[in-house]
């Protein structure tokens, strides 16, 4: 198992690091729409089904055309938005319309169709919008590295929230959400992502983030990468699944390993963009 873990975790990160020290802008761009489908398969695989059971009847199935429109959308919706044109927010609004609509339309009863119209739209803001938080980081340091401490401080945080929960962890933060989580591994995980942070200030010098942003940065990081945790908890306890999906063999699915840094990345651009230089 763990061999299969290491195996897998060398395999993803040798494009990650590709495209982040040799691809340019475009390329990276690219890179992040067919994330958005990669997240967009995942969550419309949770969401689908589960609300199909919860809206329709017991062992109704949800179509699978749906899962694929997901995809398409929020693929499409991403990359208008990412090379966006002077017309972007009208192509927007109406791929989110029409992808509503056959939501609602496709389904043969009222509850089906809220369901499907749900699974979509909440498929589609999921996958899509914290993704252009994250490609606003790069944009914004003009390399990879922001998003080098977006992943240092969630990453950092996991780790720490674990160790810290698994040996000190008496009181429980969210146990309808996540029963295996503590106040104690919270505390923990935030101060890794300090200390992950700070390790790369040092390693960057002073032509990084300041210090005076840099800790602010991991603290609401951390808090933000492990309130995504949790929610993503929350869709697959709601979906009645272990893993967001399979791609990953070892380690689950795509979402399981990047919720934390999807709800770390807008508050984290928010620090630098309003307050930094």
């Amino acid at each position: 198992m763990l061999r299969t873990r290491v195996i897998t975790a060398i395999c993803a990160l040798i494009p990650f690091i590709w495209v982040f020290t040799k691809g340019d802008l475009q390329v990276i761009r690219i890179f992040f729409t067919v994330l958005v489908g990669i997240s967009a398969f995942e969550m419309a695989g949770m969401t689908f089904p589960a609300l199909y059971r919860r809206f329709g009847v017991e062992k109704a199935e949800s179509p699978e055309w749906l899962r694929y429109v997901t995809i398409l959308l929020s693929s499409a919706i991403y990359a208008s938005l990412v090379f966006a044109d002077t017309h972007v927010i009208g192509y927007v609004g109406l791929g989110l319309l029409g992808g509503l609509l056959l939501g609602v339309f496709a389904a043969p009863t009222v509850d089906l169709s809220f369901a499907g119209a749900s699974g979509l739209v909440t498929s589609i803001v999921y996958s899509v919008f914290p993704w252009l938080a994250v490609i606003a980081l790069y944009e914004k340091a003009g390399d990879a590295r922001y998003i080098f401490l977006l992943c240092g401080l969630v990453w950092c945080g996991d780790t720490g929230a674990y160790f810290a929960g698994r040996s000190l962890g008496k009181h429980k933060l969210a146990p309808r959400m996540s029963p295996n989580k503590t106040w104690e591994g919270a505390v923990g995980g935030i101060i890794a992502s300090v200390i992950g942070g700070s390790f790369l200030k040092l390693y960057y010098g002073e032509s990084y983030v300041a210090w005076a942003l840099i800790i602010p940065c991991c603290i609401f990081g951390g808090i933000f990468g492990q309130l995504g945790d949790l929610t993503e908890s929350t869709f697959k306890r709601f979906s009645g699944v272990k893993d967001s999906g399979r791609i990953f063999p070892g380690h689950g699915g795509f979402l399981d390993r990047v919720d934390g840094l999807l709800f770390a990345a807008p508050i984290i651009w928010f620090i630098l963009y309003q307050f930094g230089s």
